[in-house]
């Protein structure tokens, strides 16, 4: 009789089975306390040459993988600044990909002063791979900017100087000039009249509709609207779901965001292909209209006649181009507009002295503004300032194309990693900001001051003072010393171009409600509760909590 062997006694095989299992539950016990004793001696140790430790993570080789997945990069980004912060900078992997958070104001000032060196190439690549959906062929021509190469060389001067030399000064002006006339007469439409108030029950709602629609006619002409009358409806779809695309969710996923996209890039791939049949693109001199009812703007027409003679750019990869601008002028745009007008009517002293202001930039005759003289004002800068402070949340990503950088004599990137600012992040550390200009933080950064960004003027002592008319404070408008602070639009050679048509946006909205309108919060109360806690997600869309009903009617101009 054979007796069983040793290894098959179920006893032993039941201890065998046990110990693997304990084994296996102890893997990511024993690496998150490796991680975290490696992640705070390496953040506190005083010496020069370092790489930034990496946050404690449980998974060997997948690190914060499943916490990326689980709570999504924009709460897990926050989660991770609010338990690590005081230790920055540190690092976040993801598999292979490594990303540096960076906190301190001197790090971020040196990396957008690197733009040869720190590039957004990278994510610029991502972008239009995975969210716009450009042909596979042309993505070869965006990995190559700053390379020297011909076709990579025209794709960025599309991109970064063709906006600086239409959306800024007299151009933006005539920009602004056809929104405001475009707003108006859509906003005429809804016929609001003196007699009677008309309550809106969402804002949001409302504005999402109305100044997207103002800001697609402005930028791309009329046509493409009266042929696709879903495009803002459509735009948004997909707008609403940048982070999920930007994760490569698949279409089974998603399935209607992704119908959403593929009909975006359709009709505008059919609207550029009727619009431009026949059309000498080169032909755009100074004597051409500002504004195409079929082409929209001038920095439209710039802009796509540019990529139109680059080889490769097909009308596919220009109709993401089309649809990278969609998104860039109304993603931000809209929500900050949103909140520009909203922190105004939640303020009566403030509703008052901006209608002053407006109206004394308001030709009654004519019945237009003096746009030029309107942007100027020091009190509607510095709101535009405080409203991409508090109610923006961006994160600007570098990634080192280069070798080892000194971000300064304690730390150095690595070749490869790519390093995240996170605009909502700075703009509430206290600390910096009063070290920076003490004066900004007389108020708490986490609430609206209309007023942080203005230097008050001094008076002499022999200057009388004058009767104060308004509650609102005067002052110059002023970013001396606190740019490294206020990354909502990025910074460096890479500083977003648009950021001049947001602002025009805004204060082009306000006047024409102003001037034009009565509008008033139903509930003031009711609405400040809907305003979102800071420091919830490091980035991505501002909105309120719920909805936020408004009255509005036409001001009867004769009475006044």
């Amino acid at each position: 009789m054979q007796l069983p062997s040793v290894l098959e006694h179920p006893l032993l095989y039941q201890n065998q089975l046990l110990l693997i299992i304990v084994i296996i539950a102890t893997i990511p016990l024993s690496t998150y306390a490796l991680s975290s004793f490696l992640f705070h001696r390496t953040a506190r140790i005083n010496s020069s040459g370092k790489t930034p430790p990496t946050v404690p993570y449980s998974i060997p080789g997948l690190y914060h993988v499943f916490a990326l997945l689980t709570q999504g990069p924009p709460k897990f980004f926050a989660n991770i600044i609010n338990t690590y912060g005081r230790l920055a900078p540190f690092v976040v992997r993801a598999g292979p990909l490594s990303f540096l958070v960076v906190r301190d104001a001197n790090h971020v000032k040196k990396i957008f002063q690197s733009s040869k060196t720190l590039t957004p190439t990278a994510l610029h690549v991502q972008v239009f791979d995975k969210v716009m959906g450009s042909p596979k062929e042309v993505l070869e021509i965006y990995g190559a900017v700053g390379s020297g190469r011909t076709d990579s060389e025209q794709v960025d001067y599309a991109h970064l100087t063709v906006p600086r030399l239409h959306l800024v000064g007299t151009s933006l002006t005539s920009i602004a000039e056809v929104y405001i006339a475009i707003l108006r007469r859509n906003l005429a439409k809804k016929r609001f009249n003196v007699e009677r108030w008309v309550e809106i029950q969402d804002l949001w709602s409302f504005f999402q509709v109305e100044i997207t629609r103002a800001t697609m006619e402005t930028l791309f002409g009329s046509v493409i609207l009266e042929d696709y009358p879903d495009l803002v409806q459509d735009f948004w779809k997909f707008d609403s779901n940048i982070e999920n695309f930007t994760r490569g969710l698949p279409r089974f996923m998603i399935p209607s965001a992704w119908a959403a996209r593929d009909r975006l890039r359709q009709k505008i791939k059919k609207w550029l292909q009727s619009v431009h049949e026949g059309d000498d693109f080169a032909k755009l001199g100074e004597e051409d209209p500002s504004w195409d009812q079929n082409m929209g703007s001038k920095f439209f027409q710039h802009r796509d006649s540019v990529l139109a003679k680059i080889a490769g750019m097909n009308d596919d990869a220009r109709a993401s181009e089309a649809m990278a601008i969609m998104q860039g002028s109304n993603s931000n745009t809209m929500p900050s507009t949103f909140w520009y007008i909203f922190e105004t009517l939640r303020n009566p002293d403030l509703v008052m002295h901006l209608t002053s202001e407006v109206e004394k930039r308001y030709d009654a005759n004519s019945g237009s503004y003096d746009f030029a003289a309107l942007s100027g004002i020091p009190i509607l800068q510095s709101m535009h300032t405080e409203i991409g402070r508090l109610r923006m949340a961006t994160g600007a990503i570098r990634t080192n194309e280069g070798g080892l950088f000194k971000l300064d004599e304690n730390w150095v990137i690595p070749k490869g990693t790519s390093v995240m600012i996170f605009s909502h992040d700075l703009a509430m550390n206290t600390e910096l900001w009063s070290r920076a200009r003490p004066r900004t933080v007389e108020r708490p950064l986490e609430d609206f001051w209309a007023e942080r960004f203005l230097i008050p003027e001094k008076l002499s002592r022999d200057q009388p003072k004058t009767v104060e008319v308004s509650r609102i404070g005067s002052g110059r408008f002023s970013m001396e010393g606190i740019g490294a602070l206020h990354v909502t639009f990025g910074g460096g050679h890479h500083l977003c171009p648009g950021r001049h048509f947001a602002k025009a946006v805004q204060i082009s909205t306000l006047s024409v409600l102003l001037s034009e309108y009565e509008m008033e919060l139903c509930n003031v109360g009711a609405a400040e509760r809907q305003i979102p806690p800071v420091r919830r997600a490091a980035y991505g869309t501002v909105r309120p909590l719920g909805n936020i009903p408004v009255r509005i009617r036409r001001r009867d101009r004769g009475k006044e």
